[in-house]
């Protein structure tokens, strides 16, 4: 592999290459399926890239597998968005975000954002084991819609996104405790963190544009087409998922979020 940069060292033969291929196809799967949570998954490729590629990775990778799962679900899904400005419309979700992710990164900069990013990795794992064995018990009755309290669960996502990198968190738990079918989970969900994603991308590039060299356009072009593959399967998965079946796979994946988040933290 003499065609790899000097700062891909560690990527050196077909071995490295193929399992990050691996890495991120199943990261795909799994945020295709689920909406949410390609970092789950895509934080195992941490121990094969430098940290800072490895996260400039996850971060482009899981924004490209968020666009495509927009794109392919949008037939079904526009009757669930709209529209926009209604109390539990997403208007109010993305602006609580999008004022709330500048507080999240402050964070990040000032404060032990490991310590954070365990605790709420720890606090996500055990939500989904509770809601996968007592469903019922959480879910909230006769939830009124409320603009207030949407901007506020936005707000939560984008404090939680800009120092966890996983703004959905919030939305995710909201939708379990309201009892949303999928098709209108996912409404919000993915234009959510659609946007904190590209937010989230745009001030990195503008404070910290070092990770997005040369290096990083030769690993995401290669990697690129097991991503997109990973998705497809995904969203077919998705498909042929009902609603109870969908709470439950969000639920575990939210889980197995959290787990990703500790395990991240551990290998950065």
């Amino acid at each position: 592999m003499h065609l790899l940069p000097a700062s891909l060292a560690p990527l050196h033969g077909a071995a490295p290459l193929l399992m990050l291929a691996l890495i991120y196809t199943v990261a795909a799967v799994f945020s295709g399926l689920s909406g949410f949570g390609f970092s789950a998954i895509g934080c195992l490729s941490l121990a094969i890239v430098p940290p800072q590629l490895g996260v400039a990775m996850l971060m482009g990778l899981s924004l490209f597998t968020q666009l495509l799962s927009l794109r392919s679900l949008w037939s079904e899904l526009r009757l669930r968005v709209g529209p926009w400005r209604r109390p539990d419309g997403p208007l109010p979700y993305l602006s609580g975000g999008t004022l709330g992710m500048p507080a999240g990164l402050a964070v990040l900069a000032s404060l032990p954002s490991a310590r954070l990013t365990i605790g709420l990795g720890a606090l996500l794992v055990a939500y989904a084991a509770w809601s996968l064995c007592a469903p019922a018990r959480l879910r909230l009755r006769a939830v009124a819609p409320n603009a207030t309290r949407s901007f506020a669960i936005g707000a939560l996502g984008g404090l939680v996104g800009g120092f966890s990198a996983f703004p959905g968190s919030a939305l995710v738990v909201w939708a379990g405790l309201a009892g949303l079918g999928k098709e209108r989970s996912r409404a919000l969900t993915q234009p959510f963190i659609l946007w904190m994603q590209l937010l989230g991308l745009v001030l990195m590039l503008a404070t910290r544009p070092g990770p997005f060299d040369r290096g990083f356009w030769f690993v995401f072009v290669l990697v690129l087409p097991a991503a997109l593959l990973g998705n497809r399967l995904g969203i077919a998965i998705y498909r042929r998922t009902g609603d109870l079946g969908y709470r439950r796979v969000t639920h575990a994946a939210l889980g197995l979020a959290g787990f990703g988040l500790i395990l991240r933290v551990a290998l950065g």
